[in-house]
């Protein structure tokens, strides 16, 4: 064993590489996946709470996965609007008002990504809503625009939580909640910079790691194999 290379055969050699494979594959991440019955639903579906007086509706035909109604809330999950983009998550509940959900927009043809939930509220009552898209950002803006694009004051007409939970006061007519994400903009990119050195390359050394048992195997069973053709001899 000179410079202390081991001389194995192909078949170590075929193990080393096969290991590798199939840990490079098991370290990737994998979509969870499962079958979905979407229910569909039209304009004349409407989704009550009756506590607060209140009513949510769409003006458009559609699907959803679940609609579940807890807490006076009405969440839809993997809502679909016809004309529409999809919206995973959309919790929204309203006070002495009635909701017609027209449509949910979004666009990331810019620098600048932005999506936009438009309804219509008959009533001046109070609407929750949390379009599921996370908590506070400094590089994220919002606004509420009713009619004719005026602009309702944040702090006094409408705010929002670290959650993204919104609430809009006193709002009545055609109803725009737009966001806007500034993150490209700005190039505030996240990174995982900030992880532990094993969680940044964890699939590197898991590999390296299976590289070095298969070695160490292929040595022993070399040396077993010279101890026995030694005794043999």
């Amino acid at each position: 064993m000179a410079c202390g290379f081991v001389k194995t055969n192909r078949g170590t050699v075929s193990a080393v590489i096969a290991i590798i494979v199939i840990i490079s594959i098991l370290s990737l991440p994998c979509p969870y996946a499962h079958a979905q019955t979407n229910i569909a639903f039209n304009p004349a579906d409407q989704f009550s709470i009756p506590a607060y007086a209140g009513s949510i509706s769409f003006a458009v035909n559609g699907t959803y996965s679940t609609a579940m109604f807890e807490n006076n809330t009405w969440t839809f999950t993997n809502l679909r609007l016809t004309g529409s983009h999809p919206l995973e998550n959309l919790e929204v509940s309203t006070q002495d008002s009635n909701v017609t959900i027209f449509s949910y927009i979004a666009s990331n043809n810019t620098a600048v990504h932005s999506v936009r939930l438009r309804y219509v509220v008959e009533g001046q009552g109070k609407q929750i809503l949390n379009l599921g898209l996370g908590g506070s950002n400094p590089n994220v803006e919002w606004s509420v625009t009713v009619d004719n694009n005026v602009s309702l004051a944040e702090g006094k007409a409408w705010s929002i939580s670290n959650d993204g939970t919104m609430i809009v006061n006193g709002a009545s007519g055609n109803v725009s909640i737009v966001r806007f994400d500034l993150s490209d903009l700005f190039g505030n990119v996240e990174s995982n910079s900030n992880l532990p050195f094993y969680q940044q390359h964890s699939v590197a050394i898991a590999i390296a790691t299976a590289f070095a048992v298969v070695v160490v195997i292929a040595v022993l069973i070399e040396v077993k194999k010279r101890g026995t053709l030694g005794e043999s001899g």
